[in-house]
Formats: structure tokens, C-alpha cells, sequence
């Protein structure tokens, strides 16, 4: 039995071609779409994992300066100060000795800053250059010692004295949210209680002033890729504590803050935020990873770890224009095709019709002839 032979209409086999490409480019579009959501949440993740490593950083860093002022509250020429019996002030005595340390009356501040203790204050603040002001204050509230004239010569009407006063039991310490003294650089206190080992009464208290820079440098090193970078933001308004950009400290709000706050209002650690205008900067479309520090007592501050979104799905972008100079390319070979299937219709047939022709002449003709 003679095998059958079947034609193709090429220009129905263009015409399919022409058809299906439309549906292709679509499906890899919705493949791309798909890809780029997945991969920004997955960026996201990494960037709530990067936040929670800077927040553990920061509060392992101040947990670290906790340590080092309960050594010092253990000195014995720091116990032997505060121990000591308070001479009776009256109140316009106080005000007078007010009035007389903030403008800097020699002998009194001799009396604080050149006694032996002042001298012990200022030997173990050269161990860390981040400390820049190192106090011992008794239970009343009044300066004892000081490495260097700044603050208050009576805390006893301060929030954080009145803290750790409140707080009998144990030796929680204070820590002052980041402010800015006037001519000064940023800075963070903490305030720690000398308190009496075997009834807990607070005998006073070791007050240090440490330099932001020193606490940014710990986040510092959370980089991810070339734009990736962390911040450290107050969570109830998102002002910036420390940053890279040391202009915009206590000064600008954390672009994009609101949008931390929705995330929270939905529980989740981590959000795409679209461009936001921060003054005269716009800043770009970024994901933004972030974690509460929350072992650190008496403040609250929250880390955020930023990426730009167009390094972020980079990837997806490469991707996508290998998939257009594909498609570029299958167009082109369809029309290729098409070109060539159409020279084809147009060529001559005669070979193929005489053959036909042969096959179905009847025996009868054959014979004759």
C-alpha cells in the first residue's frame, strides 16, 4: 500500500504562529510577575533576619556598657563616696550652687572634677574614647565626681533618677533616649544604680554620656549588596537616632515611617515601600526589613534595614530581557518562515502534477501506446 502523502497550508502554519506568540509572551509575563513578587518576599525575609542581627548587636552593645559601669559601681573608692554622710542643704543653697556650677565658678568645679575619685572617673573613661562624660552621683542626687564639668549639679528632680529610685529590687539601669546637647554631638546615657547588697536601698548612681557614632558602628557593618544599609529609628515617631548620614540625625524623620506603622498594624516585620519624597531628597522605591530593640529598657528604638527594590529583583530584570531578545528572536524566525513558505506557493508545480498525472493513467492507455 502506497504510503500517503499530506500537504500543510504554510499559511496556516504562519497564521498558528502568529497566534500563539501573543499567548507565549503573556504566559511568561505572568512567570516573570510571579517571580519578581516571590523574590521580593524573599528579600524581604532576609532583610527582617538582617534587622533582627543589628538589633541583637545593639542591644549586645549596651548590655556590654552595662557591664562595665556594675564593675565600676563595685569600686571600692566609688562605694566609699556615695557612703558617705550628705551635708544638709537648704533650698537657696541649692539654687545658689545651681547658679554657680552653670556658670562655671572655679572652686566649685575644682571641688567636683580635681578629687581623687574625678581622677579614677577620668582613668577608666580613657579605656573607651566613646565615653565623653563619666559621673557618680550620690543618693540625694548630687554630683560627687565628674571627668568633666556638663550636666546637672543636683539630679534629684530628673526622670531618670526618680526611675531608679522607683525601682527598689534589683540593679536595673537607665537608659536615656539619644538627644543632642547644645554644641555637642549626638549622644545616649545611661544611668546605673549603686544600690545596697543586702537591702537593695540606692545608694546613688553612675551616669555615663557616650557618643552615637560609637553605637551606629555596631549596625554599621549590616550591609546587604550595594545599596542595602541599616538604621536606627525612635519607634513611636520614626526619628532617625543614628545612620550613615550623620546630617540627618535627630533631625529628619525616617523616610517612609508610615509605612512601617502599617505593617505593624498588619504583624509583619518587613514592607515594600514605594517612592517617598524626604525634603529635597526622593528617595526610591526600597524594602525595607525592621525589629524592635527590645532588651534595651527605658527607650524605644527600632532598626530598619533598607534595600533599594530595583537592586533587590535585579535578577528578575536580566531575566526579563533574555525573554524579550527571545521573543525578538521568534518573531524574526516566523518571519523568516512566513517569507519562505510564501516563495514557495509561487514556485512551479509541474513535477509534482506529471507524477500525479502517471500514477492514474488507465493499464488499457499504457498498452496501446
Amino acid at each position: 500500500m502506497p504510503k500517503r502523502r499530506y500537504e500543510v497550508d504554510p499559511k496556516l502554519l504562519t497564521l498558528f504562529f502568529f497566534v500563539a506568540i501573543p499567548f507565549l509572551a503573556f504566559g511568561a509575563l505572568v512567570v516573570v510577575s510571579l517571580a519578581r513578587l516571590d523574590l521580593q518576599r524573599t528579600t524581604g525575609g532576609q532583610l527582617e533576619q538582617r534587622a533582627q542581627e543589628a538589633q541583637q548587636l545593639i542591644a549586645r552593645y549596651v548590655l556590654g556598657q552595662f557591664s562595665h559601669l556594675n564593675l565600676l559601681s563595685l569600686d571600692p573608692q566609688v562605694r566609699q563616696a556615695v557612703a558617705a554622710p550628705a551635708r544638709e542643704t537648704t533650698p537657696d543653697e541649692l539654687r545658689r550652687l545651681d547658679q554657680a556650677w552653670a556658670s562655671g565658678d572655679a572652686a566649685l568645679v575644682s571641688s567636683v572634677t580635681a578629687t581623687p575619685l574625678a581622677a579614677r572617673l577620668r582613668e577608666t573613661g580613657q579605656v573607651q574614647p566613646a565615653l565623653k562624660l563619666l559621673q557618680v552621683i550620690d543618693a540625694r542626687g548630687r554630683l560627687l565626681a565628674t571627668t568633666v564639668r556638663g550636666g546637672r549639679l543636683w539630679n534629684g528632680d530628673t526622670a531618670w533618677f526618680r526611675a531608679l529610685g522607683e525601682n527598689a529590687i534589683g540593679g536595673r539601669p537607665y537608659v536615656c533616649d539619644i538627644v543632642t546637647p547644645p554644641g555637642g554631638s549626638a549622644m545616649f546615657e545611661i544611668d546605673y544604680p549603686i544600690r545596697d547588697p543586702a537591702e537593695g536601698q540606692l545608694l546613688g548612681a553612675v551616669r555615663a554620656l557616650y557618643d552615637v557614632s560609637d553605637l551606629y558602628s555596631v549596625i554599621a557593618s549590616v550591609r546587604v549588596g550595594r545599596t542595602g544599609h541599616a538604621v536606627l529609628m525612635r519607634g513611636a515617631d520614626g526619628l532617625i537616632l543614628a545612620a550613615d548620614e550623620s546630617s540627618r540625625i535627630l533631625k529628619d524623620r525616617y523616610p517612609g515611617f508610615e509605612f512601617i506603622q502599617a505593617a505593624r498594624r498588619e504583624h509583619r516585620a518587613s514592607w515594600t515601600m514605594p517612592r517617598v519624597r524626604s525634603g529635597d531628597i526622593e528617595e526610591p522605591p526600597r524594602l525595607v526589613g525592621f525589629a524592635s530593640v527590645e532588651q534595651v529598657p527605658s527607650v524605644d528604638w527600632t532598626v530598619a534595614v533598607e534595600q533599594d527594590l530595583e537592586e533587590a529583583v535585579a535578577p528578575i530584570k536580566s531575566i526579563s530581557w533574555y525573554l524579550v531578545i527571545h521573543f525578538v528572536g521568534v518573531i524574526g524566525t516566523v518571519l523568516l518562515l512566513a517569507l519562505y513558505f510564501s516563495s514557495k506557493l509561487e514556485a512551479p508545480v509541474i513535477e509534482e502534477a506529471l507524477h500525479l498525472h502517471e500514477e492514474h493513467v488507465p493499464a488499457s492507455y499504457k498498452a496501446a501506446s
